[in-house]
């Protein structure tokens, strides 16, 4: 029995076989298609998974940077704005703690000159300009700070402020008071009566010089100065520093102390 009765039959079949492999044709090109698009997410989910890796690293970076920036710096200050710029690059030795202060500490560049051709008004023979001058630079020495400031520095307590908080004051308030005390003892006929006990105030000179010589120790000035001869220096050369120094900005310092300044009534007597 013939397979093919007719012509038509034939051109069926052909038509039949064409269309089974057409579509095995395209079922191979699907195949080819899946493999390309999984191959496509494994490129890409490899890809996130780097990302991800990174982005993960960067935060754990973060947060290492910033612990290890309280544990070295100690904790930030009050509510007080503290505006710390270091004076060029301040090596930290391990082990050593900063000191906590709310002071809001900033540094300028200031050239210092210490003669008598500027005419300072803290130099020169005792007179009513340089006793105001005094009086103006160590205004705020005594402060108000609150209950947390004295707890973070150092667990410290002190005398209690009428309105609340400690009554205190910076070091730098307490030398400038030995100076002005060194400065008046060179001229004791001016500053002190003849029942003044002399005895007495030399010891707290002598205090005050040993304060002042810890102090210059602790904060060395580390900036180099050079020698020049002069008419005013014949037989030995003078010194001059030709670099200028990084100054805590006292202007803006000693405004927020007067902010703060305390008087002797407002502290809390004894019982």
């Amino acid at each position: 029995m013939p397979l093919l009765n007719s012509p038509s039959d034939e051109k069926t079949l052909y038509s039949l076989v064409g269309t089974t492999i057409l579509e095995e044709v395209n079922l191979h090109g699907d195949d080819d298609n899946m493999v390309s698009l999984h191959n496509e997410a494994r490129v890409w989910r490899r890809r996130f998974n780097i990302l991800l890796f990174t982005l993960l690293t960067t935060i754990a970076l973060l947060i290492g940077a910033g612990i290890y920036a309280v544990m070295v710096l100690g904790p930030l200050g009050s509510s007080d704005t503290c505006t710390c710029v270091a004076p060029g690059s301040i090596p930290v030795t391990s082990g050593v703690q900063i000191p906590y202060t709310p002071a809001p500490v900033e540094y300028v560049n200031k050239h210092i000159i210490a003669n008598s051709y500027n005419k300072a008004k803290f130099m020169g023979h005792p007179r009513p300009e340089l006793d105001e001058a005094w009086s103006e630079l160590l205004a705020g020495t005594m402060m108000r700070f609150s209950d947390e400031e004295l707890m973070l520095a150092g667990n410290a307590t002190s005398i209690r402020h009428k309105e609340g908080g400690f009554v205190g004051g910076l070091g730098v308030s307490h030398s400038l008071h030995c100076l002005k005390r060194i400065k008046q003892y060179l001229h004791p006929e001016y500053y002190y009566n003849d029942d003044e006990d002399m005895d007495e105030l030399w010891l707290h000179l002598d205090h005050c010089l040993e304060s002042l010589r810890q102090q210059l120790l602790c904060s060395a000035d580390v900036n180099i100065y050079t020698l020049r001869w002069t008419p005013h220096s014949k037989t030995k050369p003078s010194i001059q520093i030709p670099q200028a120094h990084a100054c805590v900005n006292w202007d803006h310092l000693h405004s927020w102390m007067l902010g703060r300044a305390a008087k002797y009534e407002d502290l809390v007597k004894q019982e």
